[in-house]
């Protein structure tokens, strides 16, 4: 009884099994047998079984074996050669000549006939049973989704590759690298950068650019920074304004570039990196300067183009920024 269920179920099986696309497709067959021929690890021949030239000379070498070992190692003989009833019914028109039979090629997709051989042939064939054939099928199949899955996969991972390392060439000065090439390992686990913005960057480049510019040739202001009639009023002496220039630190930008620039506590909270200066105000209940961060978050709007410098207190060193960006423009 049992016996017969599970001949039952595995004709079943069978029935709902497609044929395979290439026994259906022409062009698709043909394509496919092309790229056998064509392919050094396949080599699918002679093409012309009466005429085949050195064909069987060369893939005897390959194998390291004899010419007429070489000859009894045919498609009709390998493990994924397909003549089985369901497979023949999947193949319309005459299947055979003179010279052997067609049958269906489940290593290479493709009609193949039993008189040729390629380089990738294994002994234990032919598939004459239906539930052989569809064990195969159910192989493929399998072979397929997850080939399509790691497409998938590599496909996305790479997207997120590419905005890490778009990042990592901005922040080091040396690419590539071992340094470099750990961030981005770092990067595309999620351990780091999450947060950071590829326009932020452009920002950060600009700024540290010109700042450096600016202290390289001496440019740096003498007039202290004023945001509102509250700064106003905390206006710093000429001589301690000063002696403030000469405190103001660059040197982890001089020395680290863009490290350094992100080593900074940044403006309030968790962020990192310089603050806006446009940005500062007095806070009425603790007396300090505040600033926000001199990165833009995702969709923010600011009347000025970020003026940025190291920490709060380094507002006023300087010149603002006399650029206005397009949320300050009036329309």
């Amino acid at each position: 009884m049992k016996i017969l269920i599970k001949v039952k179920q595995a004709a079943k099986k069978v029935l709902d099994l497609v044929c395979p696309p290439a026994t259906q497709d022409l062009e698709l067959n043909t394509k496919n047998r092309d790229a056998a021929i064509q392919a050094d690890h396949i080599q699918y021949g002679p093409l012309n079984v009466d005429v085949p030239g050195s064909y069987w000379e060369d893939i005897a070498d390959y194998w390291n074996t004899t010419e007429e070992a070489a000859k009894a190692s045919l498609c009709g003989n390998c493990v994924a050669f397909d003549i089985s009833p369901r497979m023949k019914e999947c193949m319309p028109g005459e299947t055979s000549d003179e010279d052997g039979q067609l049958g269906y090629c489940w290593m290479h997709h493709f009609k193949c006939h039993s008189a040729r051989s390629c380089r990738t042939w294994a002994k234990g064939g032919p598939i004459s049973e239906d539930d052989m054939s569809a064990q195969w099928q159910e192989k493929n199949q399998d072979s397929l989704e997850e080939k399509k899955r790691k497409k998938k996969k590599k496909k996305k991972k790479k997207k997120k590759a590419d905005r890490c390392t778009r990042i990592a060439k901005r922040k080091y000065d040396v690419w590539p690298s071992a340094y470099a090439s750990g961030a981005v390992v770092r990067c595309r686990d999620g351990k780091i950068w999450k947060g950071v913005k590829e326009d932020i960057v452009k920002i950060v480049e600009e700024e540290l650019e010109a700042l450096l510019s600016e202290m390289s040739e001496g440019n740096m202001d003498d007039k202290p920074y004023r945001t509102d009639a509250e700064a106003r009023k905390d206006v710093l002496g000429e001589e301690e304004l000063e002696e403030k220039k000469k405190k103001t630190d660059y040197s982890k930008e001089k020395d680290s570039g863009l490290h350094g620039w992100f080593s900074r506590q940044g403006g309030k909270g968790k962020s990192k990196c310089w603050v806006d200066c446009n940005t500062c105000r007095k806070d009425k209940k603790t007396g300090r300067k505040t600033c926000k961060s001199c990165g833009r978050g995702e969709g923010e709007k600011r009347a000025k183009y970020p003026h940025c410098r190291p920490t709060p207190s380094d507002c006023g060193t300087s010149k603002k920024s006399g650029k206005k960006s397009k949320a300050g423009k009036k329309g």
